[in-house]
């Protein structure tokens, strides 16, 4: 047994589905905001393309897979949640289209995977946000006013 094969089977054993489902997105999510950042330079870079490329198209097969989960006899989920789940599997897949054809929003497929994220586990990604939001704000001298900016 591979160390891959025993990693699986311990969080299989370990993780709830929307512990791994969280994981999942919050991995394909930071691949696609590293992405954004770098659509600027893809246009001259091909290595840099194929990044950004990678990360749309994992995201893709992400939702496709949610897509055939949610598909599959036995899927306890109620009815109304699956139907939604394979809606924004469709729409992932045209917006997808969309981004690397550079008519489409990148951040918009970001703003999905968030907001599953919150409903996988609301405290964890408000949490999340939070330290990524702190992470990235300016420092300054001061506590900043709304009137400061």
């Amino acid at each position: 047994m591979s160390s891959y094969d025993a990693y699986n089977r311990a969080i299989k054993n370990t993780a709830s589905p929307r512990d791994v489902e969280y994981r999942l997105l919050g991995q394909v999510t930071a691949a696609l905001m590293k992405a954004k950042d770098r659509m600027e330079d893809a246009r001259n870079k091909p290595s840099v393309m194929a990044e950004v490329m990678d990360a749309l198209n994992w995201n893709n097969q992400v939702w496709d897979t949610f897509v055939e989960d949610v598909g599959t006899e036995g899927n306890m989920l109620p009815r109304e949640l699956r139907a939604a789940i394979v809606s924004l599997g469709i729409w992932v897949s045209r917006e997808t289209g969309l981004v690397t054809s550079g008519q489409g929003d990148i951040e918009a497929l970001i703003s999905v995977n968030k907001a599953i994220m919150r409903g996988l586990n609301p405290a964890r990604a408000e949490q999340e946000e939070l330290a990524v939001a702190q992470a990235t704000a300016p420092a300054s001298g001061g506590a900043a006013s709304r009137d400061s900016f």
